[in-house]
């Protein structure tokens, strides 16, 4: 997990090396259809992806639910 510091998080060791990533891109501003380009796959997937991130990580779903998470949580991150 190279954008990531020492996980410090204990939800964060239940995501998988995919949703780890896509929660890198959305750190980074980018959309889920730009993602779904990126990793070669639908946005309908990086949707579900996002969906079980937000349930991994024990948090309530609302439209920005992942970007304030991150943002509250930034330390974890190495950009």
């Amino acid at each position: 997990m190279p954008y990531l510091n020492t996980i410090k998080n204990k939800h964060l060791l239940k995501l998988s090396q995919t949703e780890l990533e896509i929660l890198f891109f959305i750190k980074k501003g980018i959309t889920s259809s730009q993602i779904a380009k990126l990793k070669n796959c639908s946005t309908r997937t990086i949707e579900k992806h996002r969906s079980n991130i937000i349930k991994k990580l024990n948090l309530k779903s609302s439209q920005n639910t992942l970007l304030l998470w991150i943002s509250q949580n930034s330390h974890l991150f190495n950009t």
